[in-house]
């Protein structure tokens, strides 16, 4: 056999193109970054703010809440704490968002209560339809009044309160604007045709029965942002048409 004298043909040398080498590069480089960030204690959960809150104490958020402590900001699943948020009545809406490095803010948005009923456990808190939003053991700070003169043995969360007196204060209390509603601290019924609500000064308000309840909490709203010294007022009858208020001597 004849052997060629001509030299062997060499594969040229394969390389990256520069701009694919450059673009791994940067992706390594990010890669790289965002697991430091994510293992970095720097960026841990420091502090939780909550905004919007009037009558659910910010214990409570962030109990139903529910962040680990001391997770890294980047490993917070935003929407998990909104659903979670949300699934508590008392929550109409809620936003949580991240402000860098380590702060969290949750800005909710309550649904109204309006009234607290004793409970066989407790106490019951109820919107404007008669719904529990909330069951407390104790009542450390009331924004509402406490309907007396009845009282609802067993209910939950979702229940609805069917009670035809209460349902009737509940009328009363949802025409109210929301100064006046915090103005008043109780609404007895002694009867269905004898209810009487209670400001935090002491005043009391003759409502008598069921009838003209969006009148008569009109006529309360009025008396009670037009008079200056609620103090110097007795008691307030709204159960004629023209409203009585008698003053202390």
């Amino acid at each position: 056999m004849f052997k060629s004298n001509l030299p062997e043909r060499t594969r040229p040398e394969q390389r990256l193109p520069p701009n694919l080498f450059f673009g791994l590069l940067l992706l390594f480089i990010f890669m790289l970054i965002t697991f430091l960030l994510i293992h970095s204690s720097l960026f841990s959960i420091g502090s939780v703010t909550v905004e919007g809150n009037k009558y659910m104490s910010v214990e409570d958020v962030y109990r139903v809440a529910n962040i680990p402590e001391r997770l890294n900001i980047f490993r917070l699943d935003t929407m998990e704490i909104e659903n979670r948020l949300k699934q508590d009545l008392r929550i109409s809406e809620v936003e949580v968002t991240r402000h860098y490095p380590s702060t969290i803010t949750i800005s909710i948005k309550e649904r109204q209560p309006v009234a607290y009923i004793t409970g066989g456990y407790g106490f019951f808190e109820l919107d404007k339809q008669g719904i529990i939003i909330a069951v407390y053991k104790n009542l450390k700070k009331v924004n509402v009044p406490l309907i007396t003169g009845v009282k609802k043995d067993s209910g939950y969360i979702g229940d609805k309160v069917n009670d035809t007196a209460i349902l009737q204060v509940l009328t009363y209390l949802t025409f109210l604007d929301e100064e006046t509603l915090n103005q008043l601290s109780e609404v007895n019924i002694q009867s269905p045709e004898q209810m009487v609500a209670y400001t935090v000064n002491s005043v009391h308000i003759r409502l008598g029965n069921h009838e003209r309840l969006e009148e008569k909490a009109k006529l309360t709203n009025r008396i009670l942002n037009e008079v200056h010294d609620i103090k110097a007022i007795d008691y307030i009858d709204l159960t004629y048409a023209s409203p009585f208020i008698r003053f202390r001597p």
